[in-house]
C-alpha cells in the first residue's frame, strides 16, 4: 500500500510541478552550455562530462535527471563544438530526452577579452507512461499538454528545439552572459501537438574570479593558478501554460553561489530561490564539495529545502569532469565556478 500511496503521490506531483519547467542542475557551470550554447568549450581542452541528480529520495518513484556531454575548443579557429545527452525521468511517468549539439565562436575584442556567441539545435523525444496515471490526474497542466488517462491515444511526442546566447569575457576573472531557449517555442502536446507550446526560458549569469596568486601584481598572471575565489549569479525565467484556462504561469529562479580552489580540494556553498513554483516560494541552500586529480574532477551537492519539509526535502547531484588540455597550453583550465 505504500508504494500504491507513493505512485499515486508521484502521479500528481508529477503533474504539477516538474511538468511545468524545464530541469535545471545546481551544478550548471560544470557543463556550461547547458546555461547558456555561447560557453560551449570555455575550459579551452578536450571534456567529457557526466552529470546526475536525484531529487526527492525518499519517494520510491523519485525525479532523476542524467546528462552526457563533450565539448572542445578548438583555439585556432577561434570556435568550440559539443554535443549532449540529457534523460529527465518525473517519477517514471514523464520521460524526456533531449540530443543536443552546440557552436559557439569567439571574437576577440583585445588580449584578455572575448564575446562569445552560441547557438544548439536540440531534437526532444518525450515519453508519457500513461499506465501509471489515475483518473485525472493529468488535468490542468501542461508541458506537455497531457489529457485524462482515458482520452491519451499517443503517448510520445517528438520535436526539433534551439537556443541561442551571448557572453562577454575577461579572461580567468570575469564572465557576463544570456541566452534564449526554446525560441520557436516548439509544440509539445501528445493527442494535439499544438495544443501545448514549450515557453522560452530565458537566462542572465554572471560569474567572477578571483586569483590569489600573482607574479608582478594583482592580475599580473593570464594562467590561473590553484588557488582562487569564485562566485556565480544567475537569473532563469520560463513562462508555461496552463492547460483549460487559457492563461500562462511564469516561473523564476535566481541562485547565488561562492566558493574556493585550493588544490586539490574545491569547495562552496549556494542560494537559490524559486518563485512561484507549485509549492509556493522555495528557498533551497546546497553545499558543494569537489576534486582534481590529472584532469579528473568529482563533485558532489546536496540540496537542503529549507521552505519544503515533505517528500525527503533534499536532493542529491554528482559531477563527474574530465578535461585534457591541448599540448600548448602549460596549465590546464579548471572548472572555477558552479
Amino acid at each position: 500500500m505504500k508504494k500504491i500511496a507513493s505512485l499515486i503521490a508521484g502521479c500528481c506531483l508529477a503533474a504539477s510541478t516538474a511538468l511545468a519547467q524545464d530541469y535545471t542542475f545546481t551544478n550548471n557551470n560544470v557543463v556550461p552550455f547547458s546555461l547558456n550554447p555561447a560557453l560551449v568549450g570555455n575550459a579551452s581542452a578536450m571534456r567529457f562530462g557526466i552529470d546526475y541528480r536525484m531529487q526527492w529520495p525518499t519517494l520510491d518513484n523519485n525525479y532523476t535527471t542524467t546528462r552526457l556531454s563533450y565539448d572542445q575548443n578548438f583555439w585556432k579557429q577561434m570556435a568550440s563544438v559539443g554535443v549532449s545527452y540529457t534523460r529527465d525521468n518525473q517519477a517514471n511517468v514523464y520521460k524526456e530526452n533531449e540530443f543536443a549539439a552546440a557552436y559557439s565562436h569567439n571574437i576577440r575584442l583585445d588580449d584578455d577579452y572575448f564575446i562569445r556567441l552560441g547557438v544548439q539545435l536540440s531534437v526532444f523525444f518525450n515519453y508519457f507512461d500513461n499506465s501509471l496515471t489515475f483518473d485525472d490526474c493529468y488535468v490542468g497542466v501542461t508541458k506537455p499538454l497531457v489529457p485524462t488517462n482515458d482520452d491519451v491515444t499517443e503517448n510520445h511526442v517528438t520535436f526539433v528545439d534551439f537556443a541561442f546566447g551571448g557572453a562577454f569575457v575577461w579572461q580567468n576573472h570575469l564572465t557576463v552572459g544570456g541566452s534564449v531557449y526554446h525560441i520557436g517555442q516548439p509544440a509539445n502536446g501528445f493527442d494535439d501537438k499544438e495544443a501545448s507550446h514549450l515557453g522560452r526560458r530565458y537566462v542572465l549569469h554572471a560569474n567572477y574570479i578571483q586569483d590569489l596568486e600573482s607574479r608582478s601584481g594583482l592580475w599580473g598572471r593570464r594562467d590561473m593558478s590553484s588557488t582562487y575565489l569564485f562566485s556565480s549569479l544567475n537569473y532563469q525565467q520560463q513562462s508555461v501554460e496552463v492547460a483549460g484556462n487559457n492563461k500562462t504561469r511564469t516561473f523564476r529562479l535566481a541562485g547565488l553561489s561562492v566558493g574556493a580552489m585550493t588544490n586539490p580540494v574545491l569547495f562552496g556553498i549556494a542560494d537559490k530561490y524559486d518563485f512561484g513554483s507549485s509549492y509556493g516560494n522555495l528557498n533551497v541552500l546546497s553545499f558543494m564539495i569537489g576534486a582534481n586529480y590529472k584532469g579528473l574532477q568529482a563533485y558532489y551537492i546536496f540540496d537542503l529545502y529549507t521552505s519544503k519539509k515533505d517528500n525527503g526535502s533534499w536532493s542529491h547531484e554528482l559531477s563527474l569532469v574530465y578535461s585534457i588540455p591541448p599540448k600548448h597550453y602549460r596549465y590546464s583550465c579548471p572548472i572555477v565556478y558552479w
